[in-house]
């Protein structure tokens, strides 16, 4: 994944400011495709939305299919797509949940932001290669930072 610095410093603001409840917001870009036939997902723009979880919002995130639904039709109106979510952990590392898991689509990433006291100190994001019942194609993207 590839994402600007100005961009992964908003996110983290996003994070700070939600705490002590997760924050999430949806991941918009390209996908770039590579002579070695992988892809790579160029983050271009970040949204945040409003964390509707029901439960304990300091541990649980989720975004409204309307939302959802909006941003997806903004980008494709710019001639861009959805590459995935961000949220952030307040009680965790930057680690995915079997949950996070459960809902994490083929080739989207998941990135995840681990705070504390109103601190970022753990960045992560993670993707899988296919859709599948266990977690066995869930792989750690490396982060890139794009200027």
């Amino acid at each position: 994944m590839q994402i600007s610095l100005k961009k992964l410093e908003l996110i983290k603001r996003y994070a700070r400011e939600a705490y002590p409840f997760e924050c999430c917001g949806i991941l918009v870009g390209i996908v770039e495709h590579h002579y070695d036939l992988t892809t790579e997902n160029i983050v271009l723009e970040v949204a945040p939305c409003q964390n509707i979880y029901q439960g304990d919002r300091r541990t649980g995130f989720e975004i409204s299919a309307f939302e959802m639904y909006e941003i997806t039709l903004a980008a494709h109106r710019a001639g861009l797509q959805v590459l995935g979510t961000y949220h952030s952990h307040t009680q965790t590392r930057a680690i995915p949940s079997a949950m996070d898991l459960d809902f994490l689509p083929a080739q989207h990433s998941l990135m995840i932001l681990a705070v504390s006291g109103r601190v970022v100190y753990e960045i992560r994001s993670f993707s899988r290669m296919r859709q599948s019942i266990g977690y066995e194609d869930v792989f750690e993207e490396q982060i890139r930072l794009r200027f």
